[in-house]
């Protein structure tokens, strides 16, 4: 076993983790990035969620800092051409009008690959965060399994952002959904790339055809729910494809996973042949990849100093201690049936330093989907461009506690929240 010292190292490298070693980084820390894919993005590229949410309230931008550096870079790079309106779940019941930011995954593989490396980050990838290294309630460090070797990296701060809460649980954190059935979460999705396919000619298509359409899909068995959700690639004649809906299985666990992903590629299978037999546009289209993996909504959730809920979301509360602000639209799929609730926030909406912190262990900040948050609550808070605010909060504060000695709930917010408004994040309200 190696060992070697560092102010922070951040376990996952899905959206929310890239902006924590980056803005740790900046902010003048040593950090060690574990992932343990080949590529940087996680449910961005492994997943192949081609789009971005959650940087818009509206048309009033609520993110910013790395999550819109990465989306700067992404356009400079011919991966993407910009935010553009969208209709989310449009041949459902409730749509939602939101932005939504198209990109290419294999584009922000590259770009995530350029971000890392100018800001100085040590990035392992092939790297499982197994287990952290503590003193009593105290993270020091993590324990990291590569191909073959076992890594210590002791440590002034930990960021989990595993999105399954792998260090925070091993830590003795609590989670919010303890007493819940881990196969009654929400259902995971197979995403898939088509490409011929005649996206202005479905785009044209009145919303109630869309409808008809999805019903028809859904009533032959070739559609899982009512949604004909796709996502246009920059290369114009690709489209993402998200249809499939895979449930009752725990996506924190091997096993259920293992037949999830199955499940999933049969899916797309199965709707694709839907689509090109009956949906005007996709007459030629074929699957030019498969997601490396199925996108998971729900695992754990840690339970943390504060836990944001649906009333704060709706209502688009703002704290005192805010790091982030969020704007995409509270989504939940609803584990029994087809259906999904979808409700847009009264305003923006903010999530406060304190949904960061797990109760009873210190050294150690949680970002993205295993952040404090109900499930209503994280149904808006799980949006990517809301993960990478709430990623970058938690890399500045650890690199802030590695400095100081301390630990981060000794760091004050107002610290946090002064070094992200440095680095142009948006943690104030916007104005309307």
């Amino acid at each position: 076993m190696t060992r070697a010292g560092v102010d922070v190292v951040v376990a996952g490298g899905g959206p929310a983790g890239c902006c924590a070693a980056v803005g740790a980084a900046h902010a003048g820390a040593r950090v060690v990035l574990l992932e343990r894919a080949p590529f940087l993005g996680g449910t961005a590229t492994g997943a192949m969620v081609a789009s971005f949410m959650g940087f818009y309230w509206r048309d009033v931008r609520v993110g910013g800092g790395v999550g819109y550096e990465i989306t700067q870079r992404l356009i400079k790079a011919g991966g993407a051409t910009g935010f553009t309106p969208y209709v989310l779940a449009e041949a459902s019941e409730n749509p939602v009008r939101v932005r939504t930011f198209p990109f290419d995954p294999e584009v922000l593989k590259l770009v995530l690959d350029d971000l890392v490396e100018e800001a100085g980050v040590d990035v392992r990838l092939h790297t499982q965060a197994t287990r952290p290294l503590r003193s009593g309630t105290t993270v020091t460090g993590v324990v990291a399994q590569g191909l073959y070797d076992v890594e210590e990296f002791a440590a002034g701060a930990v960021v989990d952002a595993t999105a399954n809460a792998v260090l925070a649980r091993k830590a003795g954190s609590a989670t919010e959904n303890a007493g819940e059935d881990p196969r009654a979460r929400q259902p995971m999705t197979m995403m898939a790339r088509l490409s011929q396919v005649d996206i202005d000619r479905f785009r044209a298509l009145p919303r109630e055809e869309k409808r008809r359409l999805a019903r028809a899909g859904v009533a032959a068995g070739e559609l899982a729910q009512q949604l004909l959700s796709v996502v246009s690639s920059p290369a114009g004649s690709d489209a993402f494809i998200l249809m499939t809906r895979v449930a009752g299985l725990d996506g924190s666990d091997s096993r259920d996973l293992t037949r999830a992903e199955v499940e999933g590629r049969r899916q797309v299978r199965a709707a694709v042949n839907f689509l090109r037999r009956d949906v005007p546009g996709f007459e030629n289209a074929y699957v030019s990849s498969l997601a490396p993996w199925i996108g998971v909504r729900e695992t754990w959730r840690v339970l943390g100093d504060h836990v944001l809920s649906e009333s704060d979301v709706r209502g688009g509360r703002q704290f005192d201690d805010a790091v982030a602000q969020g704007g995409g639209p509270l989504d939940v799929h609803h584990p029994d049936g087809a259906g999904l609730t979808l409700a847009e926030p009264a305003a923006p909406f903010s999530v406060p330093y304190r949904s960061l912190l797990p109760r009873d262990v210190d050294g150690l900040l949680v970002a993205g989907r295993c952040a404090s948050a109900t499930r209503a609550g994280m149904g808006a808070m799980r949006h990517m461009g809301t993960a990478m605010a709430t990623g970058h909060a938690a890399g500045v504060a650890a690199a802030l506690a590695a400095q100081h000695t301390t630990t981060p709930r000794g760091i004050p917010a107002r610290d946090v929240r002064r070094v992200l408004r440095d680095q142009d994040a948006i943690v104030d309200r916007p104005p309307r």
